[in-house]
């Protein structure tokens, strides 16, 4: 014999699935990994108007930074237009997915050229930022790479 519940123990149902639900939501979301951009996002906050003062310098030459990866290499083509003066870059492998893969190093070159062996960063896709200045002037490119 099915006995037939009345509509109080209905009512008792659905709240009690709703609060069993609620508990579930708020167990994932504690236990969610989160991670920010960068650690210190304030202050890179405040200099965000050098950021982009570099854009807009960038956007200025005639051709932009090329970023090419091959056989465990990373390829900097510098603009014709610094080329033969002294350049200073650092390149930041920012990996979206994961900060504990993200890389950074430097490099330095007066030929319009600079390598950098990434041998020492993870495979993955990354965003690769790259900070560099020639002749007093200050200069942001950034591109999607993918090391395999």
């Amino acid at each position: 014999m099915i006995k037939k519940l009345n509509w109080g123990w209905r009512i008792a149902g659905v709240y009690l699935s709703f609060v069993v639900f609620i508990i579930y939501m708020v167990y994932r979301s504690v236990n969610m990994k989160t991670e920010l951009v960068t650690a210190d996002y304030y202050a890179e906050e405040l200099n965000y108007q050098e950021h982009i003062n570099k854009l807009n310098l960038t956007q200025k030459l005639s051709e932009q930074l090329a970023i090419t990866v091959q056989d465990e290499k990373l390829t900097l083509s510098f603009p014709k237009e610094v080329a033969g003066q002294s350049i200073k870059a650092d390149i930041y492998f920012y990996c979206p997915s994961n900060s504990k893969n993200d890389y950074r190093t430097s490099c330095s070159t007066a030929a319009g050229i600079c390598e950098v062996n990434t041998t020492e960063v993870k495979k993955g896709g990354y965003k690769v930022k790259v900070n560099w200045s020639a002749a007093g002037a200050d200069y942001y490119n950034e591109n999607f790479i993918n090391i395999n």
